[in-house]
C-alpha cells in the first residue's frame, strides 16, 4: 500500500489504517452503548473482558474523531473507535 503526499511537507503519511470491526453491543437504560464482543475482518471473534473507559477521542494514527473505547481483551488493553456509526481499530502499516 502506498500513500501520496498531497503537497504539504509538514504532514507525514498516515502511520496506521482502519480495520473495520463487527461489534456486538449492549445498550444500557441510560442509552450508553457497551461493546461485549468484537469480530475481526477474517471472522475471528473475541469476548471483551471489561470496558475500561469510554470518552470522546481521536484515532491519532488512522484519523477520525468519535468515541474511543479502551477495552481489556484476553488480558490486554486495546482501543476501538466508533466514528459515524462504524467501529474500527487502528492497525499499523508495517512495511
Amino acid at each position: 500500500m502506498s500513500f501520496t503526499n498531497t503537497g504539504n511537507p509538514s504532514l507525514p503519511p498516515s502511520l496506521a489504517q482502519r480495520a473495520y470491526l463487527g461489534v456486538y453491543t449492549y445498550t444500557n437504560p441510560q442509552g450508553q452503548i457497551i461493546p461485549t464482543r468484537i469480530r475481526w475482518e477474517d471472522g475471528q471473534e473475541w469476548e471483551i473482558d471489561r470496558v475500561l473507559d469510554i470518552r470522546p477521542g481521536t484515532a491519532r494514527k488512522a484519523g477520525g474523531a468519535g468515541l474511543r473505547y479502551l477495552l481489556r481483551i484476553a488480558g490486554q488493553e486495546r482501543e476501538i473507535f466508533l466514528v459515524d456509526g462504524r467501529w474500527f481499530a487502528e492497525v499499523s502499516l508495517d512495511t
